[in-house]
């Protein structure tokens, strides 16, 4: 059995998406050590495909398939021996396979190992697929870093990121503490324009309302006379989470949250 690294958010993150049954259609894991990238694709991919419960559970004939490497739902793409590139062929065989129905999961999966071994041209064949992807399929695209993709895939996937925090943390902090203060002050333009750097990227909006969640939180913790309002902003940012999972619109997340939030004072 494939089990998470010790990473504890993206642990949580996954965790998440499988017990809710909202396994992303498409996922970014980024990593300098490509046998944990490979780990945490092949974990996701068998509790993508297991028949058991919860999933991966590890006993059921799905699981075992998986975790020998020969389940027939679950197809990881690679170089070509001798290539140093993936080549546009080979995506183009990847997009028109992954319309064809799933063997005898409820999934299929494509784990592209090497991700950023495709060019330009390979890349816009498969942001099509991306953009538009068929029912109940999976794509795990395995890289050192993100930066190694063009934005517009990276747009498309949530991130998984297994590289050392350079820490940003303080940054969502602070941002997390205004939008608050700008909740309970009423100001919807300002909480909008706050968060509008946010949806260009999923790994940051996912960054931003985990801190939200923990700053809500740690208010309630200290005690306020808004408790009630940041109690329902603590639930509904769980809610946002879950529809980051989903591969909601950003913009529209991002008009959803501020809508929601401003809605709190009149609940």
């Amino acid at each position: 059995m494939i089990f998470l690294g010790e990473n504890s958010k993206v642990a949580s993150t996954v965790k998440n998406f499988i017990s809710s049954h909202r396994i992303p259609h498409a996922m970014l894991v980024e990593g300098e050590n490509n046998t944990a990238n490979l780990d945490l694709a092949l974990y996701i991919a068998t509790a993508a495909v297991c028949s058991g419960s919860p999933s991966p559970c590890g006993v059921c004939k799905d699981c075992h398939l998986a975790e020998v490497g020969s389940h027939p739902d679950i197809t990881r793409v690679s170089t070509l021996d001798g290539k140093k590139f993936l080549s546009v062929s080979q995506i183009r065989e990847l997009r028109a396979d992954a319309f064809v129905k799933a063997h005898q999961a409820t999934h299929r999966v494509f784990i592209i190992e090497d991700a950023h071994r495709m060019n330009e041209q390979a890349q816009n064949a498969l942001l099509k697929v991306l953009e538009e992807p068929p029912q109940s399929v999976v794509f795990i695209l395995l890289v050192p870093s993100k930066t190694m993709l063009l934005d517009t895939i990276i747009s498309r996937c949530v991130l998984l990121s297994l590289l050392e925090s350079k820490s940003d943390d303080n940054k969502y902090v602070e941002m997390a503490d205004e939008f608050i203060n700008l909740l309970l002050s009423g100001s919807e333009y300002e909480m909008l324009k706050l968060l509008n750097s946010l949806e260009k990227s999923r790994a940051d909006a996912e960054d931003f309302f985990t801190t939200l969640s923990a700053c809500a939180a740690e208010r309630l913790k200290k005690g306020s006379s808004h408790a009630r309002v940041l109690d329902r902003l603590f639930d509904d940012t769980k809610y946002y989470l879950d529809l980051l999972a989903t591969n909601i619109n950003m913009p529209l997340l991002i008009s959803l949250a501020v809508s929601r939030s401003k809605g709190l004072l009149d609940r």
